[in-house]
């Protein structure tokens, strides 16, 4: 993923978080999000919108897993496909113990950031929108 898209993905993430989260958590997950012990995955994600309430699945390459997950926020109404990477520092982890996840999307690129119950920052997926949803939002999910 260029360095342009993930500049652009962290300041998203911390508009949207502002306000919401606080700075200690936002601080950790920017953090974590920039990590060099974090490995990349290729993956694939399709998001269904209508306008308020967004569903998502993605997909890895290579792999089984699923991540089923469904969001509030505002988006484009429509469907959407993307193709990137996700970036994880353990990816048994991530399988395991994602609960929520919060979603930016842009008409160029589209980032899904995983957290655990507890707040922990599991990993991001980072791709090139293709018939995007525009928008941004959180929600709950997990991978089978």
């Amino acid at each position: 993923m260029s360095e342009k898209v993930n500049l652009k993905t962290i300041e998203e993430f911390k508009k949207q978080a502002e306000g919401k989260w606080e700075p200690e958590l936002i601080d950790k997950t920017v953090k974590e999000m920039t990590s060099l012990e974090i490995e990349g995955y290729a993956a694939f994600v399709a998001v269904d919108s209508s306008i308020i309430r967004q569903h998502f699945k993605v997909g890895l390459i290579d792999y089984t897993e699923v991540f089923n997950g469904s969001s509030w926020g505002f988006a484009s109404l429509g469907v959407g496909s993307s193709a990137g990477v996700i970036l994880t520092s353990n990816l048994d982890k991530l399988f395991s113990d994602t609960t929520n996840f919060w979603f930016f999307g842009a008409t160029d690129y589209l980032t899904l950031s995983f957290y655990s119950a507890d707040g922990s920052f599991l990993g991001t997926f980072q791709g090139a929108a293709l018939s995007m949803v525009a928008g941004g939002g959180y929600g709950s999910g997990s991978w089978s």
